[in-house]
């Protein structure tokens, strides 16, 4: 099979996930991006942050479509993301600097070992919710910082923590993803502008296609389909087992992170 279907299907399964799961194509794309990048022939010290700036820059496409939808069906909390777009902006500065800072093997543990907690909160998800409603606005700036930071540093676009944290505040699901949508497309935008420029200057300069650490051919083959399948995943969800399906992808990202941690 060419790199090109491999990509264009790796797209086409980000999308379908995403869809379906709500958790962003970011967790299949950088191991995908991990074992494919030095095949089309990049240098092993650049492999790991590349694959995390070109993940970021296919879940700012995939999840701009979703974001938009969410906005003509009127789901979006403006109020939330008011107070939650601004600290995760901040939380990016922060990963993102890591991001290009962090020795590639380190970064590789980091992102296996996130990988591993949240197939883990996947197969055991109970969250827990806030029993007197009460919006603690310090506390809600310190998470969306976190989440920021986090999202941008393994390269997956926030929803998957930004969900569980609007659930908390009882907002209702389809505002809640919503709001992540608008969240992820942000932090992916912003992530991916970081990982493009903060790389040392002339980093490689001889591989084409390479900015700072965004990797276009790659980025170009799974968006392309990533960007399609993502309305298809979402119409999926309300005929599939869907919870059935989450565990089985979280026992397989179990299987990835181990394998990271193993040859990282």
């Amino acid at each position: 099979m060419s790199l090109l279907a491999i990509l264009l299907l790796g797209g086409v399964s980000a999308g379908l996930l995403s869809g379906m799961l709500g958790i962003g194509g970011g967790v299949l794309v950088v191991p995908l991006l991990i074992y494919l990048l030095p095949i089309m022939g990049l240098p092993a010290d650049i492999v790991v942050p590349t694959a995390i700036g070109t993940s970021l820059a296919t879940i700012a496409v995939t999840t701009f479509s979703s974001a938009y939808a969410h906005y003509r069906h009127g789901n979006i909390e403006w109020g939330w993301v008011r107070w939650l777009v601004p600290v995760i902006v901040l939380g990016a500065f922060l990963g993102s600097w890591l991001g290009v800072s962090l020795n590639p093997a380190i970064l590789q543990r980091v992102f296996a070992v996130m990988l591993l907690l949240l197939a883990l909160r996947m197969i055991w998800k109970r969250q827990p919710r806030n029993k007197d409603k009460a919006i603690k606005k310090w506390k809600i700036y310190s998470m969306g910082t976190g989440i920021g930071l986090i999202a941008s540093l393994i390269g997956i676009g926030g929803g998957a923590l930004v969900v569980p944290l609007l659930h908390y505040y009882q907002l209702r699901m389809a505002s809640a993803v919503a709001v992540a949508s608008v969240c992820s497309v942000t932090l992916a935008s912003l992530s991916t502008l970081l990982y493009a420029s903060l790389a040392s200057h002339g980093v490689h300069e001889e591989v084409k296609g390479l900015i700072g650490f965004l990797y276009i051919p790659a980025w170009l083959g799974i968006a392309a389909t990533s960007v399609l399948f993502a309305p298809v995943g979402a119409k999926l969800a309300t005929k599939l087992p869907v919870r059935y399906l989450q565990r089985a992808f979280a026992g397989l990202l179990i299987v990835v992170s181990i394998h990271l941690l193993v040859s990282g």
